[in-house]
């Protein structure tokens, strides 16, 4: 890969909804038992509903190109007991940039930004998802619990890890 090949991770804006809308319904397609949500209900939502997810939800974007690759987001707690904690959610790399340090990149983006905003980042990975378990330990993620049976889909059920990484006790919560 050449330095012009090098993704670049930024913070989407609502001007990157259509592209986000894609690469999220892609997901939501490839890999229904990854997450809590459906192809079905998202692909209802209109345009703007996905530009709202970006802004609410700190979505980066990682663009090889003008092609937007992978993402992932930062959701803040909302209410002063548990304001101090974010979650990363929605992370998705597309299959051709698997295995090229993407997701690593994607999840320090994120770390990055709750570190100055928050105390601690959790999230919930489908236990089943072995690469993504080792990449969010190898991200300094510790396993904090497990959900069971915590998504069904097509009649299956999945586990859930539940995972966290302290970010230090400096952050603001109300610079999210």
């Amino acid at each position: 890969m050449t330095a012009k090949d090098q993704p670049a991770i930024r913070l989407l804006t609502t001007a990157d909804a259509a592209r986000y809308r894609e690469v999220r319904l892609e997901g939501l397609t490839l890999h229904p038992e990854a997450f809590s949500s459906t192809f079905e209900r998202e692909s209802e939502k209109p345009l703007p509903w996905f530009a709202d997810r970006i802004t609410q939800g700190n979505v980066f974007g990682a663009f090889v190109g003008d092609d937007l690759a992978g993402v992932a987001g930062c959701w803040p707690q909302e209410g002063p007991k548990v304001n101090h904690k974010a979650a990363l959610w929605g992370m998705y790399v597309r299959p051709a940039a698997r295995s090229s340090g993407l997701g690593r990149r994607l999840v320090e983006a994120v770390v990055n930004h709750a570190a100055e905003r928050v105390e601690q980042l959790q999230l919930s990975v489908v236990a089943a998802n072995d690469d993504a378990c080792r990449l969010y330990r190898n991200m300094g993620f510790s396993e904090y619990g497990r959900e069971m049976k915590a998504l069904k889909q097509d009649g299956r059920y999945y586990d859930e890890i539940l995972m966290v990484r302290f970010l230090g006790g400096d952050a603001d919560p109300n610079r999210m």
